[in-house]
């Protein structure tokens, strides 16, 4: 990938009421690319993107740098971060009974003016990300309403109501079937492909990873991440080394990326 990167880190290393989670992770996403993070539950994925968010938590200690669009994300005012890059939160509970357009709009608050209300503008992008999330037709459905797939999709078209050149979403496929997650990842792939934007999306489906990203980041638990091509990080030995399983593959019959499964210890 030759674009240049978006959001890079260096010796990331994270604490939680310091336990340490995250170990030495250096990374890069580039624009026109989605790169698909995996690893073992407890490896810390979540932690990692927390921290490349540049979400300061009381119980989160974070140690290294990162860079978003070349600045780096704790010299930036926060408002302008989050017109930089959106964070999909794994969950999220709502505590208010808005609207579903209405909570996609406040994805564009960081485009206002202290002084000013939303803008025709922020009302045409909002309208216009509905459509491509497909969720246009629950647009006055109170946000309380949906169901856990219908809300999930509303989140996310918060999060691309931002437009920001980096996206970090935190599996963003948990509570779609199949079809939104077809839908999902293909419109990320647009995003990236298309609009020049960089995507990291947690996703705990390997084979999924396999067929929809430009390259993977595998996240052993306490080791550095360290990232490579679909077909590198699919290799068996690769993923052993990861999850602890020995695994099997063999090539999709029609996406023709590779594939794989747990082979019983």
């Amino acid at each position: 990938m030759d674009s240049k990167p978006l959001v890079t880190a260096q010796n990331l290393s994270a604490w939680w009421n310091k336990e340490q989670v995250v170990r030495d992770c250096t990374l890069s996403v580039s624009a026109g690319e989605v790169v698909c993070l995996c690893g073992p539950n407890g490896s810390g994925k979540s932690t990692l993107l927390t921290a490349l968010a540049g979400i300061e938590l009381s119980t989160l200690s974070v140690k290294g740098q990162v860079q978003i669009m070349g600045a780096d994300i704790q010299s930036v005012p926060k408002k302008q971060l989050a017109c930089m890059r959106s964070y999909l939160l794994q969950h999220e509970e709502h505590a208010w009974n808005y609207t579903v357009r209405d909570t996609v709009l406040m994805g564009r608050f960081c485009h206002t003016k202290l002084d000013s209300a939303y803008s025709e503008h922020d009302f045409m992008v909002t309208d216009d990300i509905l459509k491509r999330v497909q969720i246009d037709h629950l647009a006055e459905r109170s946000i309380f309403s949906l169901s856990g797939g219908e809300a999930q999709k509303v989140r996310i078209a918060r999060s691309l109501a931002q437009e920001p050149s980096v996206l970090l979403l935190d599996e963003p496929l948990a509570g779609l079937d199949f079809s939104y997650q077809e839908e999902l990842m293909h419109l990320l792939q647009t995003l990236a492909h298309e609009e020049q934007k960089a995507v990291l999306v947690s996703v705990h489906d390997l084979n999924t990873a396999a067929r929809f990203a430009d390259r993977i980041i595998l996240l052993p638990k306490l080791e550095p991440c360290f990232s490579g091509t679909v077909s590198e990080q699919m290799d068996t030995d690769a993923l052993e080394r990861t999850y602890g399983y020995r695994f099997g593959s063999f090539e999709h019959p029609v996406y023709h990326c590779p594939q794989v499964y747990t082979i019983s210890l």
